[in-house]
């Protein structure tokens, strides 16, 4: 990142304080965050992460329930993991008064995932003012199951 978009590439923001979406993935992290209705919802419930500026490895429980044939879970649920774990790389790095949205998510299945733990690490690949790339790998029992390139537009919140 060669200019600032309302955060430091080290994460920090303008005034070097955390910032309200960086104290929430210390929560996430720690567990002690509510669960939103869409996560729980959707089982994208984190079990465990570590992060820091521009990068998140967070491991997530996909339910048996959640399979389309026996032991083959939905692609739109491993997507939708994608998504999410491209998400906290923007919260690592864009100021409270920031918001974003996925606009691309193109995702490569190299073999099946299956139900049970999964980790998602995904890391900044490029950002400007406008716009953020984000690149996501998902391992399952040291296994490569899929790769992504997520895009979210990034504006100036209106509250």
């Amino acid at each position: 990142m060669t200019r600032k978009v309302a955060a430091y590439v080290d994460g920090s923001s303008p005034s070097g304080a955390l910032t309200m979406r960086q104290k929430m993935l210390n929560e996430i992290a720690a567990g002690s965050t509510p669960v939103p209705a869409y996560v729980a919802r959707l089982s994208l419930r984190v079990v465990a992460m570590d992060w820091h500026a521009g990068f998140v490895a967070v491991a997530f429980r996909i339910p048996d329930d959640l399979c389309v044939e026996p032991d083959v879970a939905f692609g739109g649920h491993v997507a939708g993991i994608h998504d999410q774990a491209a998400g906290f790389v923007l919260c690592s790095l864009l100021d409270d008064d920031m918001m974003f949205a996925t606009t691309r998510l193109n995702v490569r299945y190299l073999t099946v995932t299956r139900p049970g733990e999964v980790r998602a690490e995904a890391t900044l690949h490029t950002m400007n003012e406008r716009s953020a790339d984000v690149r996501v790998s998902l391992t399952q029992a040291g296994r490569v199951t899929s790769e992504s390139l997520v895009t979210e537009a990034i504006r100036k919140a209106k509250r």
